[in-house]
């Protein structure tokens, strides 16, 4: 008898907790950006070209343009964080996070600098060399610091796994082609959190 009172009263309980459905990734419209995000940037979550300028508005951000305006406005506020905690950078428009990616920053003793900087040239293509390490043609380098780049790195692959370079932040070729279009001169990066103890080599 007190088994099968438990029984009903569990499933009672199970089948009236309320369900989550994960509210912040709907995306209604299917426009790239989620109900939460378009809320926040004040772009319509039922239409996925608010302004009907052709360009839908997850495209229309995540390319560093205004999605509320057409005719490829860029009038907004673009920024990346860096976390050297996380070896994370996080990319916002209008201080809406669109989302993040992997990173490896300056290895412990050379670290990447934390503080406030902005983009100061783009380079479609830079050489970086110095003792023990050469790499010509290396695409999609923003400046945000004297000699200080984020730029794409073709030489590893450990983006958000551990530190590798001289105080530059390396990022995937896929992701810095992405940044480097979000981004103009100008434009907001925060450098913060700490840099991992473990020193990885720089190849």
């Amino acid at each position: 008898m007190k088994y099968s009172v438990f029984v009903t009263l569990t499933f009672l309980l199970l089948s009236t907790r309320p369900v989550l459905a994960g509210p912040l990734d709907i995306d209604t419209d299917g426009d790239g950006l989620t109900d939460a995000q378009e809320t926040m940037l004040g772009t319509d979550p039922n239409n996925s070209d608010t302004d009907g300028d052709g360009y839908q508005d997850g495209q229309e951000a995540r390319r560093g343009f205004n999605p509320l305006k057409g005719n490829r406005a860029r009038d907004v506020e673009r920024r990346v964080e860096v976390d050297l905690s996380k070896q994370q950078a996080y990319y916002y428009i209008n201080n809406v996070r669109l989302g993040s990616v992997p990173v490896s920053t300056g290895i412990f003793g050379q670290e990447t600098p934390r503080g406030n900087f902005s983009i100061t040239r783009k380079l479609l293509t830079h050489r970086y060399f110095g003792p023990g390490y050469n790499y010509s043609n290396t695409k999609w380098n923003l400046q945000f610091a004297p000699g200080l780049y984020l730029h794409g790195a073709y030489w590893h692959n450990q983006f958000g796994k551990r530190p590798m370079s001289r105080g530059c932040v390396n990022i995937a070729y896929k992701d810095a082609e992405k940044l480097f279009y979000f981004l103009d001169v100008g434009d907001k990066v925060e450098v913060k959190g700490k840099t991992p103890a473990r020193v990885a080599i720089n190849k």
